[in-house]
């Protein structure tokens, strides 16, 4: 049995506003952003499972005010765990 691993995916008509959301961080276009996630996947798969959980940009960035978090690459893996997986907090 593999790990599972969440992984921060949006639609094609949320990528604009996770571009601008944290500029830099995404300077290509959708379908490199998809190819991109897609690769990862693949590179992981004999090790750990990993899903896609699409995420609303403007819940993202409501829980980044909430919990004080940039928006960046670990607080979009921090959400998409929490998403994809919302008890993980309960694992102590």
């Amino acid at each position: 049995m593999k790990a599972v691993s969440y992984t921060f995916f949006v639609s094609a008509a949320e990528y604009p506003k996770l571009q601008a959301a944290c500029p830099g961080d995404f300077p290509f276009d959708y379908a490199e952003f998809c190819a991109g996630v897609d690769r990862s996947i693949q590179e992981a798969a004999g090790t750990v499972a990993i899903e896609k959980v699409y995420i609303s940009v403007d819940k993202f960035l409501a829980w980044c005010a909430e919990t004080n978090a940039r928006p960046n690459n670990i607080s979009r893996a921090r959400y998409a765990a929490q998403t994809g997986y919302p008890w993980w907090e309960r694992l102590d």
